[in-house]
């Protein structure tokens, strides 16, 4: 019980000595935990180390009102005797509760530490997750095995992704893309990705592993001439990859390599993550292949570990894959709640009803909260009953705390919650008090903003689209669609900042609708720019450009009120990992190159996927690309000249990259940028500055 102890310990520092930790039977085959007292003490019980550890989740939260979060906590004192639980226990219906995506890993997680990783496992623990990707480290498996067939150091390290990019690499879309990867991060990355294991293992989680695919360096059908191998087609005008067909014998050569040094690096525990042809195109069209592909994957498998459960995502499935494959050896992960239907139920194979939530860690408010009280597991199972167990898919973590303290409750949960009950339980935890003003804020939000289908996809943002007259879409999959009146949020802050309160997550909250409803009044602000233009009215258009550019300087300089909305610290953190300057430089080109340009500088289709309202950001990078494109339009109305923009070319609703003479130009600026390793000057504000701004702006959102 010593992992469960040293849990306690972090948490409560000194007191784990007042609780008894018991080892229980499952109930039915299903997990369980309870909470009892005896003696005096408390007693947390489970049928494994991961239930004892979701017993003192529970605890934490209902019993001494903890808030652990991401984005605010709060860990009150409690001074003398801790208080005894009310007896409680749960049977957790869902054998699994699944977390992360591979995006998490590169959006979120790609500059941690140690630490930073204890804190998320402790997370999942807490919260009865018990089956996290593990993937941190496969680098150093890729390494080892392409060594082993041939390769060189050099050649192994530049089929390697930068840190920035190696979940998409894990995924087969790319490789190479921001390295060549350091020895020093192989090795280093190989010890965390160990740690990472240890601990979780020690919780009884279910780690699930890389599995092998087919996926192989391009210099592949070099070193082996005669094999069979299928170029893929770029994926976003990055690189193009490569396959082994899964019917060449080398196939079995290359994949069992790789699972062996996985063993032989991490051990194996028999999940193992695996995705043909994640968004992208089998090289060979027909049933009757893409049948052999996965039986031939699932043939590598059962012959590497014969008690394997191959682990799918849903987002690329394809039936003739997933039907070649044993029941008993498949489970698919759901990422959204349309999916099993679309997929007829997934054909009866076990699946985790999951929810994706976000797309590259951008900040928006949002969240279907409605859908996730009803409990999705539950929901899930009416259409499509094979469902075992719920996961958390999002690309990225640091966001809407609201919306991931319920979702993360409800993954051990088989009953619904009433949604206005909660939020009263969730602010005592969060603000230390039921305040009424608190209430009615958080009202407005439930009614207005944390609404039905707001999973999906987020609210573009002005701040960060690349400059346009007509916005269409700051990144592929978000919308400048705002299904809630402005006016909501700044009722909902003058709520806020009358309740005298002062816990980290109070201060969280009042900031992220300030942030928000600033940046919902750009966009209205904005309207006015190509308005001006097209009357060409130069005045007009002066004033309005101007007030803009000032506005997106006072929001770059509000969001230095959290360090997580700054560039310097996602920038100092990458920085921090570089053992030479050499690497500490392409840490952080890899750092900017992801919140920007994400792909190809010379005809990215990704560019601004991953956008970020962060101070220095703003001010460094989308406030200089607007001014560009101002100056331009400007120069067109001196000189009485046209603008067309209808007529430049458009992909995935928004302008390519290089679809003219200025945006040629703004590619070459936005490279530069992101090669500059420049220190960024970090505002130094308080939360009055914060509250100057709501006041300077409210008038004109209320009006």
């Amino acid at each position: 019980m010593q992992v469960i102890i040293d849990l306690t310990e972090r948490f409560l520092p000194g007191r784990s000595n007042q609780f008894v930790y018991e080892l229980i039977d499952s109930k039915d085959g299903k997990d369980t935990f309870e909470l009892d007292s005896a003696d005096g003490k408390i007693v947390l019980r489970g049928n494994n180390k991961c239930s004892i550890a979701a017993a003192l989740g529970w605890y934490l939260k209902y019993t001494l009102k903890y808030h652990i979060s991401w984005c605010g906590k709060r860990i009150p004192d409690v001074t003398g005797e801790l208080p005894l639980p009310e007896p409680y226990s749960r049977v957790i219906e869902q054998t699994y509760r699944t977390y992360m995506n591979y995006c998490t890993h590169s959006y979120s997680a790609a500059w941690w530490d140690w630490e930073r990783w204890e804190y998320e496992i402790d997370i999942m623990a807490l919260n009865g997750i018990n089956m996290p990707l593990a993937i941190t480290g496969t680098e150093s498996v890729w390494y080892h095995t392409l060594l082993d067939l041939g390769f060189t150091d050099i050649e192994a390290r530049e089929f390697l992704a930068g840190p920035g990019f190696l979940a998409w690499q894990w995924m087969t879309n790319l490789e190479g893309h921001g390295g060549p990867l350091p020895m020093s991060w192989i090795e280093e990355h190989e010890a965390l990705g160990r740690k990472i294991l240890e601990r979780e293992l020690a919780f009884d989680m279910h780690p699930i592993q890389q599995g092998y695919s087919g996926f192989v360096p391009n210099l592949m059908k070099e070193k082996y001439p005669d094999g069979n191998f299928l170029i893929k087609k770029t994926w976003n005008n990055i690189n193009h990859t490569t396959e082994i067909d899964p019917t060449d014998p080398l196939f079995q050569t290359i994949g069992m390599t790789f699972m062996k040094n996985q063993k032989k690096i991490f051990g194996t525990y028999g999940f193992y993550a695996c995705d043909p042809f994640h968004e992208g195109f089998p090289p060979v069209e027909g049933s009757e292949y893409l049948n052999r592909v996965g039986k031939t994957i699932s043939d590598l498998y059962e012959a590497y570990d014969k008690d394997y459960t191959w682990v799918m995502q849903a987002w690329s499935i394809r039936k003739d894959i997933a039907t070649a494959v044993p029941k008993e050896h498949l489970l698919i992960l759901d990422l959204h709640p349309d999916f099993p239907i679309r997929h007829d139920g997934y054909w009866g194979y076990p699946y985790v009803a999951g929810v994706l939530h976000n797309f590259g860690a951008r900040m928006s408010l949002h969240g279907d909260l409605p859908l996730m009280a009803e409990n999705r597991f539950n929901k899930a199972k009416e259409s499509a009953p094979s469902a075992v167990g719920t996961g958390l898919f999002m690309e990225g973590i640091g966001q809407n705390p609201v919306f991931y303290d319920l979702a993360l409750e409800m993954l051990t949960r088989s009953d619904s919650v009433d949604l206005d009950d909660w939020i009263k339980g969730y602010l005592e935890r969060r603000y230390g008090k039921v305040d009424t003003n608190a209430c009615k804020a958080w009202k407005l939000l439930l009614d207005h903003v944390y609404v039905r289908d707001t999973d999906f996809v987020e609210r573009g943002t002005v701040l960060c689209t690349r400059p346009c007259l007509k916005l269409r879409g700051t990144g592929p999959m978000d919308s400048f669609h705002v299904h809630y009146d402005n006016k909501v949020l700044a009722e909902a802050i003058e709520l806020l900042r009358s309740v005298d309160c002062d816990t980290e997550g109070y201060q969280y909250d009042l900031a992220d609708l300030c942030r928000q409803m600033l940046s919902n009044y750009a966009q209205t602000l904005y309207a006015n720019v190509p308005e001006a233009f097209y009357k060409k009215d130069l005045a007009a258009f002066d004033r309005f450009t101007k007030e803009f550019i000032d506005l997106l300087h006072e929001i770059d300089t509000m969001l230095a009120i959290r360090p997580e909305w700054t560039l310097q610290k996602w920038i100092g953190d990458a920085r921090a990992l570089g053992k030479t300057e050499q690497e500490k430089d392409q840490y952080e080109y890899n750092a900017r190159m992801q919140i920007t340009i994400w792909g190809n500088e010379s005809n990215s289709l990704l560019f601004d996927y991953a956008w970020k309202e962060w101070s220095g950001l703003i001010g460094t990078y989308h406030a200089v690309r607007w001014q560009k494109f101002f100056d331009m339009l400007r120069d067109k109305l001196v000189n009485h000249e046209e603008y067309d923009e209808d007529s430049l070319p458009v992909f995935e609703n928004r302008i390519i990259w290089h679809a003219s003479k200025f945006y040629e130009e703004l590619g070459d600026w936005e490279a530069a940028w992101n090669h500059d390793t420049t220190p960024i000057p970090l505002p130094k504000i308080d939360h009055s500055y914060v509250m100057e701004l709501v006041d300077k702006y409210s008038a004109k959102i209320t009006a």
